[in-house]
């Protein structure tokens, strides 16, 4: 039975998987990455070693193990030279001027076989073969060595010496479970060279043992750098799991301080409308009050004195009053937003022409078609249309009239407002005017068209039509 070929071919499978493994993982991994790249080219070459040698120690004439031989070469010296590299890489121990000449020493030796057979033999007597104890014969050849199989026997010799010294060095770092590791390749190579050596001499059965030297690190090495890649793994996991927990917990944690900093601005929306309102009171109706507090009081003694002057008197006073009940109204209206979309779209504007009316003494023209039955944000958008508008005409207009006009039909809804003010030119008109912005991105939002006409000295026209739908009137039925 071929056991020492059957051994030799499931080593050296073994040696090329656990190669190719970590060459993946090289040029995959960035941490480790020249670790795992050293190891792989190592496997590999020994690999290829353990399958020529089941070829040369197959051999049947002298010419073919000789070919054999000088192209394992090749893969002797990868191995030897990833060896001392890796060893270096691992232990961190890295005298380069050592290093890089063993590494000629290797090479040299190398070229030596690969150009002429006889630089490393000085004569070749002939193939043999050894046979084993359970009864298969292994073919070697014999030959007298040359000063260059010497020097790459010294070099040999290097590499475990080396690999001895670094060792040392790691235990001394307090590495002590990777010196374990390396040790246990370091003596498997010591014992398979001696007992190689012994049977040559004849001191034991002459086996090839010297070929599974390298079978130490690789089993031993390979097993420490996959221990060490299943930790990495595990401590990305952990890492990944643990990252997704502080990820949940930041969102809970953003969540949180949103809905605070929600409550927090809703509160301080409430707040800052409670002020704009306390203040809308206070400048408008208390003003309002007042002046009708004054009609009040002197309406006695001017009936006494004027009955003209009073009657006018009294017709102010029920302008002003009409004015501050419109305003409340709308005031009380801005309290409850949803009122604005409840109330007719005609009183609404009554109500807001009362209020300019009374504050500015403005006359206001409302006429108001028929009762337009829109959506409720067709509604709104209107009433705040109307609004931003008499607002702008109270504050820089200086009109003395004002007209709005609102006329509904199956076609469409129309809302028109006009005064006789200054009026201004549109096209000088700052872009960045917030009145206009907003009134053009609220007729936006419904679909509706806005124009606006105006000139210096000759007032202003707001022109706002929205098209009903073709199922407009389907849907108000």
């Amino acid at each position: 039975m071929a056991y020492y070929t059957i051994a030799n071919g499931i080593i050296a499978g073994a040696c090329f998987g656990f190669g190719i493994i970590f060459l993946f993982s090289g040029l995959r991994r960035r941490d480790g990455k020249r670790l795992n790249l050293f190891f792989a080219v190592f496997a590999l070459a020994y690999a290829a070693t353990l399958f020529n040698g089941i070829r040369f120690h197959n051999a049947t004439f002298v010419e073919a193990y000789v070919a054999i031989i000088r192209q394992d070469t090749i893969f002797v010296v990868l191995a030897f030279t990833a060896l001392i590299w890796y060893v270096a890489e691992y232990t961190q121990v890295k005298p380069l001027v050592f290093l890089w000449g063993l590494t000629g020493v290797f090479v040299a030796s190398g070229v030596a076989q690969l150009v002429r057979t006889n630089l490393i033999y000085d004569q070749i007597i002939g193939l043999n073969a050894v046979t084993m104890p359970w009864g298969e014969q292994v073919a070697y050849l014999e030959a007298t060595d040359s000063v260059w199989s010497l020097l790459f026997l010294a070099a040999q010799l290097a590499v475990l010496g080396f690999s001895v010294f670094a060792c040392i060095r790691q235990y001394q770092l307090g590495q002590r479970s990777q010196v374990l590791i390396l040790s246990i390749g370091v003596l498997w190579f010591v014992a398979a060279l001696g007992t190689e050596l012994l049977g040559q001499a004849g001191v034991i059965t002459p086996i090839f043992y010297g070929e599974f030297g390298f079978l130490g690190f690789v089993v031993a090495l390979s097993l420490q750098m996959s221990n060490e890649i299943i930790k990495t793994e595990e401590q990305l996991t952990d890492y990944r799991l643990n990252l997704e927990d502080m990820v949940r917990q930041r969102t809970a944690d953003l969540e949180a301080t949103q809905e605070k900093l929600l409550l927090q601005t809703q509160k301080q929306a409430a707040v800052d409308e409670r002020n704009r309102l306390a203040q809308d009171l206070h400048d408008v109706v208390s003003q309002i009050l007042f002046s009708i507090n004054l009609i009040a009081i002197s309406l006695p003694r001017l009936w006494k004195r004027d009955p003209v002057m009073a009657g006018r008197s009294t017709n102010e006073l029920q302008r002003l009053t009409r004015g501050a009940l419109a305003e409340m109204r709308i005031l009380l209206r801005e309290l409850r937003p949803h009122t604005i979309a409840e109330a007719e779209l005609g009183t609404l504007l009554s109500q807001l022409g009362q209020s300019i009316a009374a504050r500015h003494d403005i006359m206001v023209d409302i006429q108001v078609s028929s009762d337009c039955n829109l959506p409720p944000e067709v509604h709104v958008v209107l009433y705040r249309i109307a609004q931003e508008a008499t607002n702008n005409i109270t504050k820089h207009a200086e009109a003395s009239q004002v007209k709005m006009d609102l006329e509904c039909d199956e076609q469409e809804v129309r809302l028109t407002i006009t005064d006789d003010g200054e009026g201004f030119d549109i096209n000088e008109e700052p872009s960045d005017n917030m009145g206009l912005i907003i009134m053009q991105e609220r007729v936006d939002a419904i679909g509706a068209d806005l124009t606006i006409q105006s000139r210096p000295g000759a007032g202003t026209n707001v022109d706002v039509i929205w098209p009903i739908p073709q199922n407009g009137k389907e849907e108000n039925e």
